[in-house]
């Protein structure tokens, strides 16, 4: 039991790290995107427009994401009860990743309004919390993963370097087996 238990909560936080990771992702990418937009007047103009919200305004500004994206994982959900697992994955994974991406990217843009309000702050925090527990529960995994995938590149790298690596001898071997029995036959 303890096992199963364990089990869970490592893939709860592995999922859980996964949507952060596409949170960050696309909150770094709209902050690139807003400070590439060459328009000043219009970066001052969406400032001053989120400024002038109420925060209950701004979150819902925040939930649009969901309502818009929930018909499209609905519609992937079903296109894989109904046999089109590639399809259906497809139209979810795709409407999850854009979900997210807005949701972060609008998060960015109402932060101030949303963190104004306490339970939302405190809702926060708890999120942050999480984030890090999830942390301190995968990171010695995937750290171990790490080391043995660079001992396995290294594997491969000796084994196929240049001229004296075994698979090139290989294939420079069969390589010339292949010619002679072309020119001899």
């Amino acid at each position: 039991m303890r096992f199963l238990r364990r089990s869970f909560l490592f893939t709860l936080a592995i999922v859980f790290l996964i949507e952060t990771w596409i949170w960050d992702s696309f909150a770094s990418l709209g902050r690139w995107i807003a400070a590439r937009i060459p328009f000043a007047e219009f970066k001052a103009a969406i400032a001053r427009v989120i400024s002038k919200l109420p925060p209950s305004i701004a979150l819902l500004l925040f939930i649009i994401p969901v309502i818009v994206i929930l018909p499209f994982k609905i519609a992937g959900l079903w296109l894989i009860a109904h046999g089109h697992f590639l399809a259906g994955g497809a139209v979810f994974l795709t409407a999850k990743i854009a979900g997210v991406g807005l949701a972060a990217f609008l998060f960015e843009l109402t932060r101030e309004k949303l963190m104004s309000m306490a339970w939302f702050s405190h809702a926060y925090a708890m999120v942050m919390h999480w984030r890090d527990w999830a942390h301190r529960l995968v990171d010695p995994y995937m750290s171990a993963i790490k080391t043995q995938a660079r001992a396995v590149k290294a594997i491969i790298l000796r084994s196929t370097a240049g001229e004296r690596g075994r698979l090139a001898k290989t294939i420079t071997r069969l390589r010339e087996r292949i010619h002679r029995l072309r020119t001899q036959g």
